[in-house]
């Protein structure tokens, strides 16, 4: 029986193990993978404390944090957390856990394209992160893969460091909010591409270039790019306790400003949430927040 179980091991879910292991609670961190979207990021600026660093790099650096704590780890799928009287049941691919509180720190993960090349070159010019990797793209060519409100404000988010950037909307028209459509029209670094399919990516260890057909007359055209930045959405991870708390129209876990959620004695913290600015700092910092919170919930419940 652990005091509190937490799933995800990103930036929120390992701040988190943090907190809770100082006030040396018995807990169990669940994850897949660790450092989770934030160790695909190539180089990180706007981490307080380094000037700059690889995802991998950074996350590597919390990893070591963890271990030094002793925390028990497990590195497993979480297939559904279900809730016994006052008692949480998280049930994994390795078997049955138990905990009296469970943080919910399990992240999103970007929908991709699905196409040729792309899972090779993510990190070597594909991105799925305007705010985190634009500066990296200064004076380059870029596209942004996308006809939403998050395309647009990629787009206007890069021309600001690239001198070319290239929006390739599946859609005859934007989904995105008409101001944003506005500014986007009135950029004078902005080419808008409609009605055309993204259909492989190439480059020799690095992004060079993007394929793409026309759905209009089925002509097929390259582009030569040193960035892609692919904005069609992301896919929460929530369905093991979408039975539990309440989601948003996005499937995002909705919590109050203690990181608690709809169920009494589950947390959550990061990008699985439905906090706006979905960055690494804030992540992290999201992560100390609901640690306390269920340390707190731990001190006056008697379970």
């Amino acid at each position: 029986m652990y005091e509190s179980i937490i799933i995800g091991a990103g930036p929120a879910g390992m701040s988190a193990a943090i907190y809770l292991a100082r006030k040396k609670m018995n807990i169990c961190l669940i994850t897949n993978d660790f450092g989770g979207q934030a160790a695909k990021s190539s180089e990180i600026e706007n981490y307080l404390g380094f000037k700059k660093i690889s995802g991998a790099e950074l996350t590597q650096k919390f990893q070591e944090q963890i271990g030094v704590l002793n925390i028990d780890t497990k590195t497993t799928a979480v297939k559904l957390v279900s809730k016994k009287e006052n008692i949480f049941v998280v049930k994994t691919a390795g078997g049955l856990l138990e905990a009296k509180t469970i943080i919910i720190a399990s992240g999103k993960t970007p929908r991709s394209l699905n196409i040729a090349g792309e899972k090779e070159l993510i990190g070597k010019g594909i991105s799925y992160c305007a705010t985190c990797d634009g500066p990296l793209f200064r004076d380059k060519v870029v596209a942004v893969i996308g006809g939403g409100n998050s395309a647009l404000d990629a787009a206007l988010e890069l021309e600001k460091y690239a001198v070319k950037v290239y929006i390739l909307n599946l859609n005859a028209d934007f989904l995105g909010d008409e101001i944003r459509q506005d500014r986007v029209k009135k950029s004078l670094k902005i080419e808008v591409l409609s009605d055309v399919q993204t259909t492989g990516v190439y480059g020799e260890g690095v992004l060079g270039g993007l394929k793409y057909k026309n759905l209009k007359t089925g002509e097929e055209k390259e582009i030569k790019i040193d960035g892609m930045f692919v904005e069609i959405g992301w896919v929460p991870a929530t369905d093991f306790v979408k039975d539990l708390v309440e989601l948003n129209n996005l499937k995002e876990i909705k919590i109050d400003r203690e990181n608690q959620t709809t169920c009494a004695g589950i947390f959550a913290a990061g990008d699985v949430t439905d906090i706006r600015d979905k960055q690494i700092i804030i992540a992290a910092g999201e992560g100390a927040k609901a640690a306390l919170a269920a340390w707190r919930y731990l001190l006056t419940k008697k379970i």
